[in-house]
């Protein structure tokens, strides 16, 4: 009933093409490019962030009542993501304690529904997904914040030097930040085909030229494949 109230300001907003091309991609068939990104958490980060009053959550069960203000509609999501074993979250809080932005990660072989696919790590890497920001707190810089704990962390007690994403090719400023973040693609990209909503097929293909290879970041900061060995 929401979506349908919502129509006549989407058609408005996207014109009649781009919605009809909505509604095909929701409800009949969808095609998704994903590409695997990496990081080394050896990178520094020289980017200069400004000072927020924020502090660092990891989240637990007990840290779930202070994610109804912004994430009460994740609540469900995170419950089953904190029951799954070697997964972790960390998040940032406001001075109030209320959760404004999350992330997780994991360092073992991760089975990612939202894409019907398997991640395998290969050792020392982690994966790193479903990260959000609350509304209000978006442009402040929080995943350079988050990413440089990582750096400063790195995660050694795990084993970890390396971070692994996935970024939809079509989610330009996802590509734009994780570019800036220092991310570089593999080579890997997986295409996610679904017909009538719950069909899926995947089909994991390399390709060898990089695709927003303009938009990485100089060459300085780039870490040697001797140092990721």
């Amino acid at each position: 009933m929401k979506s349908l109230l919502e129509l006549p300001a989407k058609i408005r907003r996207k014109g009649w093409r781009g919605t009809l091309r909505v509604l095909c991609e929701r409800f009949l068939y969808r095609h998704q490019e994903l590409l695997t990104v990496e990081r080394s958490l050896e990178a520094p980060l020289s980017k200069r962030l400004k000072v927020y009053r924020w502090q660092h959550v990891h989240l637990h069960e007990e840290t779930l009542p202070k994610l109804e203000k912004y994430f009460a509609h994740y609540l469900p999501a995170v419950r089953k993501l904190l029951a799954q074993e070697g997964v972790r979250g960390e998040a940032f809080a406001d001075e109030n304690g209320d959760v404004i932005g999350m992330v997780w990660m994991t360092n073992r072989d991760y089975y990612e529904p939202l894409y019907h696919r398997w991640i395998r790590l290969p050792p020392g890497h982690m994966y790193q997904f479903a990260g959000e920001v609350a509304e209000p707190y978006r442009n402040t810089g929080m995943p350079l914040r988050y990413l440089r704990g990582l750096c400063e962390q790195g995660y050694h007690e795990l084993g970890c030097h390396v971070a692994r994403s996935l970024v939809d090719a079509r989610n330009l400023p996802a590509v734009l930040l994780h570019m800036h973040m220092g991310f570089r693609e593999t080579g890997e990209a997986t295409h996610v085909y679904t017909l009538f909503r719950f069909l899926h097929f995947t089909r994991i293909c390399a390709y060898r030229e990089p695709r927003f290879a303009s938009w990485q970041k100089p060459e300085r900061n780039r870490i040697s494949p001797q140092k990721l060995e």
